[in-house]
């Protein structure tokens, strides 16, 4: 009996060594040869979201609020070439965020501005959700008001494109009033 339990023990030792080393080799991980790639974009996501215009606009779509009605609920109803959704892409601001991805069209798939209450500004392709409080690419950067960075690469909710996001805060005075999310393409990242 003492023996047989000395069998189990051990080998649910080996299983659980087993998945904890399958856990620290997976695909997602950020690897020492990605992370300064990801610090310069960091550093480029910081300084689009202190960009005047960015501010502007983030200060004037907390006055109006979110969308009334419009939750991720209703929002996931909605598709992409809905002219509700292609405002936030042809607004001013989403024509500024489109040109910026597209000086780095392989390195960055997709950005996200969002207002005070998480609701949507402007983006270059329509995010999963309208209303991203709760969420730490959100929250991290609205709350402490600190470039945010995903610990590990997955694949993007809305384009499907393994990514690896980070968030900036938008601030004005020093008080943080927005989010500017950056989805960065995680095998560019590699290379």
């Amino acid at each position: 009996m003492v023996k047989h339990r000395v069998v189990t023990v051990g080998m649910a030792l080996f299983a659980a060594a087993l998945l904890g080393l399958a856990g620290n080799a997976t695909a997602g991980d950020i690897t020492p040869k990605m992370q300064p790639k990801i610090d310069t974009h960091k550093k480029q996501a910081a300084a689009w979201a202190a960009d005047p215009a960015i501010v502007k606009a983030v200060k004037e779509a907390n006055a109006k609020g979110p969308i009334e009605g419009m939750g991720n609920a209703k929002w996931r109803e909605l598709k992409e070439s809905d002219p509700l959704v292609q405002g936030f892409v042809t607004n001013p601001t989403g024509q500024l965020l489109t040109q910026w991805m597209k000086a780095d069209a392989h390195g960055i798939n997709k950005i996200v501005l969002s207002g005070d209450k998480s609701q949507r500004v402007a983006f270059t392709s329509m995010p999963a959700i309208y209303i991203g409080k709760g969420r730490p690419n959100f929250d991290v950067s609205m709350n402490d008001g600190k470039v945010w960075q995903q610990d590990d690469s997955k694949p993007d909710p809305s384009t499907n494109i393994d990514t690896v996001q980070i968030s900036a805060p938008v601030k004005d005075g020093g008080k943080v009033i927005g989010v500017l999310l950056v989805s960065l393409t995680a095998d560019t990242l590699k290379k």
